[in-house]
């Protein structure tokens, strides 16, 4: 079974809400009753507006990589990232989405650091052509085996966009100051 959101990156705006779901004709006979029951199905809008984002998908993605990849180059100045060199070495591309993983004495700072980027909006909708900021705190993540924070380390969590990654690098230098 294979469950992907249409509402991110097939669409490209963040302006619908479906989904794929690709199944065996074992599991397909099922989802087939349940879907009778509750009729759950897209609606013709939301059907023309993902067929058009799918229309633009590969050059999107393209730069949502590129993109991000500027950035995390940047960023990985900062503070060398075992986790992105181990990226650079086993994968050859990405989205946008990134973690960061920042130390910080305080909460707050995290947040402020957030909430003073000009060019990231705040969100889950990741996937689509804006870049987003969201500070994620310790009952957001979960109980994640893989996601070790030390007492003064904090998630934020970075969605790249389409636009200037030069311009969004600009942002987060200037955001950066309310870290200290």
């Amino acid at each position: 079974m294979s469950i992907v959101s249409a509402t991110k990156y097939y669409s490209g705006h963040s302006d619908v809400m479906g989904g794929s779901l690709a199944v065996n004709k074992k599991v397909f006979t099922k989802v087939k009753a349940a879907e009778r029951v509750t009729g759950l199905r897209l609606g013709p809008d939301d059907a023309y507006l993902i067929t058009r984002g799918l229309r633009t998908l590969d050059v999107r993605l393209d730069r949502h990589r590129e993109n991000a990849k500027k950035v995390a180059e940047f960023l990985s100045y900062k503070k060398d990232s075992h986790n992105f060199r181990m990226w650079k070495k086993y994968y050859s591309g990405a989205s946008g989405l990134m973690g960061l993983r920042i130390k910080a004495k305080s909460e707050k700072a995290v947040v402020k650091f957030v909430n003073n980027l000009k060019l990231f909006g705040h969100g889950y909708s990741w996937g689509g052509f804006e870049s987003l900021a969201l500070h994620q705190n310790v009952r957001e993540q979960g109980n994640r085996s893989y996601l070790k924070l030390s007492k003064n380390e904090h998630l934020v969590r970075l969605h790249i966009g389409l636009e200037d990654p030069n311009d969004l690098i600009a942002d987060i230098k200037q955001s950066l100051k309310h870290l200290k």
